[in-house]
C-alpha cells in the first residue's frame, strides 16, 4: 500500500511530471471554483430569503384580519372584534397539529389614506397608526433619523419613510399638514416629523407613514375598540399557513377576512422564493461541471501515463493496484479542491458580511448589499455530495486501465 501511495505522489507531483502537475492543478482549481460558487450561491439565496422576508414580517406581521377582500392590506373600513375573540386568538396553540410556535401578539392597526402638505408639496400616503402595545423595538431597527422616544411621547408626531421624506424635502423637526377625509369633510391637522425609517421595501416605503393611535382616533372619531385591521404575529414564520387556515376555518367570523402576508404581497415572495430555483439549477450545473472535469482529467492522466501503466503491469501489478493509484490521485485533487473552495467561500462571505463590499440598488433588490447567511449543514452536505459523486464517476474511466496491454504500450519504449 505504501508503494501505491508513493507512485501516486510521484505521478502527480514528482520531478519531470510538469504536464501531469499542470493538469492536477487545473482540476483542483476547477473543483475549488465550483465549490466556492455553490456555497456562495446558497449563502446569498439564504440571505435574500431570510433578510427580505424578515423585514416584511417585522413591520407587517404574519396574518391580517380586515373587512375587505379586494383591497386587503390597505383596507380602511373600521371593524371591531370582540375582546373574547381577540383573547382566543392570542391564546391559540396549534403545536399539537404540527406547529412549532404559538401566537406572539395581536395588534389593532388603524390605516387611513391622507394627503401630506409640506410647503407647496403635496403627497398622498397611507397613515399607519399603532397602539402602545405595538412592537416598537422592531421599528427602532429601521429608524435612520430622529428618535422613536419622541414619536411615542410627543402628540401629533409622525415617522416618515426615507422615500417620502425625500419627495417632501422634509427634515426631522419639520411640521406639515395631514389632510384626513371623514364624512366627506376635509380635516387638516398639523404633525411634526419625529423620525425617518427605511426598510428598503419600496412597496411600503413609498406609501406608509406612522402616526400614533391616539391621534388617529381623535381625528377619525374611532373609539378604543375600533380599528381598520388586526395584525397577528407568530413565533415562527414556518407556521403562517397552518395558523392562517385554522383562523379562516374555525375562528374568524364570516363577515371578516384573514390573509397571510404572503397572500397580501405575492410578488415579493414569489421573487424571493424563485431564487431557490436558480440556486438548484446552479448546483446541478456546477456538479456536472465537476464530474466532467474530473473524468476528463482522469482520461488525460491515464493516456499520458499509458506507458507507465504498461510497465507496472509487466512488473506484475494488478489492475486494482493501478486503479488505486489513480483513485488516490483523484481523491487528492478532490480533497484539495474542496478545501480551497470552502476556504475561499468562507473568507469572501466573511468579508462581505463585515465590509459589505458588493452593494445593490435597494429600490430593485429590497436590500442595500449582497446578503450572506451560511448554512453549515448545507456546506457539509455539498462537500460530501461532490466528493462521493465525483469518486463514483471515476470508476468509469478506470475501466480503461483494464484494457491496457503491456505488449502494446511497451512496444515503442
Amino acid at each position: 500500500m505504501k508503494g501505491i501511495w508513493y507512485i501516486a505522489q510521484k505521478i502527480g507531483f514528482g520531478r519531470g511530471a510538469r504536464f501531469t502537475r499542470f493538469m492536477v492543478i487545473l482540476a483542483t482549481l476547477s473543483i475549488a471554483l465550483s465549490i466556492t460558487v455553490m456555497i456562495l450561491a446558497n449563502a446569498i439565496t439564504n440571505g435574500f430569503q431570510n433578510q427580505i422576508t424578515q423585514k416584511i414580517y417585522d413591520f407587517w406581521g404574519h396574518i391580517h384580519i380586515s373587512d375587505g377582500y379586494t383591497n386587503k392590506f390597505f383596507e380602511t373600513k373600521p371593524i371591531r372584534l370582540d375582546s373574547s375573540l381577540i383573547e382566543e386568538i392570542k391564546t391559540l396553540d396549534l403545536r399539537d397539529q404540527g406547529a412549532v410556535s404559538t401566537v406572539r401578539s395581536v395588534n389593532g392597526i388603524i390605516q387611513y389614506p391622507v394627503i401630506i402638505q409640506h410647503g407647496s408639496t403635496l403627497e398622498g400616503v397611507i397613515t399607519r397608526a399603532v397602539d402602545s402595545d405595538f412592537r416598537y423595538d422592531i421599528i427602532d431597527r429601521y429608524i435612520v433619523e430622529g428618535s422613536l422616544d419622541s414619536f411615542r411621547t410627543m402628540e401629533r408626531s409622525l415617522i416618515l419613510s426615507r422615500s417620502i421624506q425625500r419627495r417632501l424635502d422634509a427634515q426631522v423637526g419639520d411640521r406639515m399638514i395631514l389632510f384626513f377625509i371623514r364624512d366627506d369633510q376635509q380635516i387638516p391637522r398639523r404633525f411634526e416629523v419625529a423620525g425617518v425609517y427605511n426598510t428598503g421595501v419600496m412597496e411600503y416605503d413609498e406609501k406608509v407613514v406612522f402616526i400614533r393611535n391616539s391621534d388617529a382616533r381623535e381625528i377619525l372619531g374611532f373609539d378604543s375598540t375600533t380599528y381598520t385591521s388586526y395584525e397577528i404575529n407568530l413565533g415562527s414564520n414556518k407556521d403562517i399557513e397552518l395558523y392562517d387556515d385554522y383562523l379562516y376555518e374555525n375562528v374568524v367570523p364570516s363577515e371578516f377576512f384573514n390573509f397571510s402576508i404572503e397572500e397580501l404581497f405575492p410578488n415579493i415572495f414569489d421573487w424571493v422564493y424563485m431564487q431557490e430555483t436558480n440556486e438548484r439549477l446552479i448546483m446541478v450545473l456546477l456538479l456536472i461541471v465537476c464530474v466532467i472535469n474530473m473524468i476528463t482529467v482522469f482520461f488525460i492522466l491515464v493516456m499520458e501515463k499509458v506507458q507507465l501503466i504498461g510497465l507496472l503491469k509487466a512488473l506484475g501489478a494488478y489492475n486494482r493496484d493501478i486503479r488505486q493509484i489513480f483513485m488516490i490521485l483523484a481523491g487528492r485533487i478532490l480533497f484539495l479542491g474542496i478545501l480551497i473552495g470552502n476556504g475561499v467561500a468562507l473568507l469572501f462571505g466573511y468579508l462581505q458580511m463585515k465590509f459589505k463590499l458588493i452593494a445593490l440598488d435597494e429600490s430593485e433588490y429590497y436590500i442595500s448589499h449582497v446578503p450572506i447567511e451560511f448554512n453549515f449543514w448545507f456546506i457539509l452536505l455539498i462537500n460530501l455530495i461532490t466528493l462521493i459523486v465525483c469518486l463514483v464517476f471515476m470508476f468509469l474511466p478506470a475501466i480503461v486501465l483494464s484494457r491496457i496491454r503491456p505488449s502494446k504500450t511497451l512496444r515503442f519504449t
